[in-house]
């Protein structure tokens, strides 16, 4: 997944842009299939409607040649920036008619400030032209897109918005390419004002909210979770905010788009001196998820007091996390949950080194967070967490190819080689990051080889009762059964507290047998003890 950059107005040229496959939350939007459109190639213009500029209907003319690149095409709308929070609205779910224009209805009542049509995979951003329509109004703003052209020709996202249907956008990568419209400022409500700024404070305090946009209502949030037209509290007068919070704020009218959501983090008095709950926060994709309701309850189980917090985008590599933060699931706004969870004890990131993604970009990205965390927490434990390769062995990760490539890996021939070529990458991950860290040492869970450790011993029958690792192990084609997810919390469990978890937790939920479950609890404590980068024993 390509990087890109980002050309728009000068209050967002700041913003990088990264493509992105993994990551668009569907709201109401609708998917429908492409159809020649009845319309002439000019749609006279009418005046404007009293509502706002609600996206009803698109209409865009292929590529030459090449229309079939624009099936699975998206077009989408977000009221946060022209990067984060869009919502699918439309697709194109057959490929349009070879040249000539098609028109496709959006089934949308939401005003949205920013709007684009977003490329599939591998269609390299290839259209000719695309047009928003509010009814019979055709909308204008300032054109955004991703930056760049194939082999420099030319041929960026501006060629699909000049009116001429013989030019045509040709993306500098096939994937993650969009182009779209900011329709401006004044059709969106104004960001509400927090009078308080994030910070530590020792007692309670008053914030007030106040928004620009006259006849504007607001609601907030204490919770964390984001407020909408119909979710949290109606704002009515200065809130009291007596405990650590995230206050989210959001401002709405009729006709206009919603604002942007307003965030402040308050961090009231300070931690007891003699705190024993340990405070841990991963950030990471669908294979992070794994431990989600299982590392909490098993150290819990063995009368450990530990918080489980997360940041995560199924599919999502570190960079996407870093760039989009308020997205995903989780205390996904990580600059605010610092502050206000801190003091963190430990801090984990996956590293995503497939489609060719260096040591160095991974390492930025990962040490950024780690910094800011440190920030709040001086004394957190940075740790990367080992994944797994896919049962069939697909991702050039695992195999030795792309960017494990330059680690002089060979090609792996079982699934086992194959995650000692994920423990490959996070060591020299781990290497490089610690040539700049000024922390404590970053260490490493081995999660993926007490996986292959756990294939191993079955294969060679030495699990009771279970013959078929990927069956017993694996719900799909990577992500894991309650038997595979307990055993990775366990590894968690192991290198957190140091300790054998044997004997101690709770194998609830599993359907282990007690024998089984006790095999789980050695292999965890055998393998995360025996590799030295976990910090249990020396190396």
């Amino acid at each position: 997944m390509p990087r890109t950059r980002h050309a728009a107005p000068l209050r967002w040229m700041t913003v990088l842009v990264l493509a992105t496959l993994f990551i668009l939350w569907p709201d109401a939007g609708a998917r429908a299939a492409a159809v020649p459109a009845a319309a002439p190639d000019a749609p006279p213009q009418v005046a404007p409607p009293a509502q706002g500029p609600v996206l009803t209907r698109v209409r865009f003319h292929p590529r030459a040649g090449l229309a079939e690149r624009m099936k699975g095409g998206r077009f989408t709308g977000s009221n946060t920036s022209a990067t984060n929070d869009f919502h699918t609205l439309a697709e194109i779910a057959d490929p349009p008619s070879e040249n000539q224009w098609t028109e496709l209805a959006v089934k949308n009542a939401v005003v949205y400030r920013f709007i684009k049509y977003e490329s599939p995979s591998g269609g390299w951003g290839n259209v000719a032209e695309v047009e928003f329509y509010s009814g019979d109004r055709r909308l204008t703003g300032t054109p955004f897109g991703t930056i760049g052209s194939r082999d420099n020709k030319g041929n960026d996202f501006s060629k699909a918005l000049d009116g001429n249907v013989e030019t045509f956008f040709d993306g500098a990568g096939p994937n993650g390419q969009y182009v779209g419209l900011d329709l401006g400022a004044e059709v969106q409500v104004a960001e509400p004002k927090l009078s308080l700024a994030s910070g530590s404070f020792e007692k309670s305090q008053e914030v007030a909210i106040a928004c620009a946009t006259p006849g504007a209502t607001i609601r907030y949030s204490l919770t964390g979770n984001t407020p909408s037209r119909t979710g949290g509290k109606v704002y009515a007068g200065p809130i009291t905010v007596d405990k650590s919070a995230m206050l989210l704020a959001i401002a709405f009218k009729e006709g206009l788009a919603d604002s942007i959501v307003a965030v402040g983090a308050y961090r009231i008095g300070q931690p007891p001196a003699d705190r024993k709950t340990v405070v841990t926060y991963h950030i990471g994709n669908s294979l992070t998820d794994t431990i989600d309701g299982w590392l909490e309850p098993v150290a819990q189980s063995a009368g450990h007091d530990l918080r489980f917090h997360r940041f995560t985008i199924p599919g999502a590599p570190t960079e996407w996390l870093w760039d989009h933060p308020g997205t995903g699931f989780g205390d996904s706004r990580f600059a605010e949950a610092f502050l206000v969870l801190a003091p963190i004890d430990h801090i984990f990131t996956q590293p995503f080194a497939g489609h060719n993604r260096s040591l160095e970009n991974e390492a930025d990205r990962s040490g950024r967070f780690f910094d800011l965390c440190r920030k709040y927490s001086p004394n957190v434990q940075p740790w990367l967490y080992i994944q797994w390769p896919d049962k069939e062995m697909k991702d050039p990760w695992a195999q030795g190819k792309g960017a494990v490539a330059g680690l002089n890996r060979k090609l792996a021939a079982t699934w086992q080689e194959g995650v000692a070529n994920h423990v490959a990458y996070d060591e020299a991950l781990r290497a490089k990051m610690m040539e700049i860290w000024k922390g404590k040492p970053i260490l490493i869970v081995p999660g993926g080889p007490a996986l292959a450790e756990l294939k191993t011993r079955m294969e060679a029958g030495k699990v009771p009762g279970m013959k078929d690792f990927f069956a017993e192990t694996f719900a799909d084609g990577i992500h894991l059964t309650p038997k595979g997810r307990y055993l990775v919390a366990l590894v968690f469990y192991s290198c957190l507290f140091k300790e054998s978890p044997e004997g101690k937790v709770s194998a609830a939920k599993t359907e282990l047998t007690p024998e089984q479950a006790r095999l789980y609890q050695q292999i965890a404590w055998e393998i995360a003890k025996g590799y030295g980068g976990s910090g249990i024993s020396k190396p």
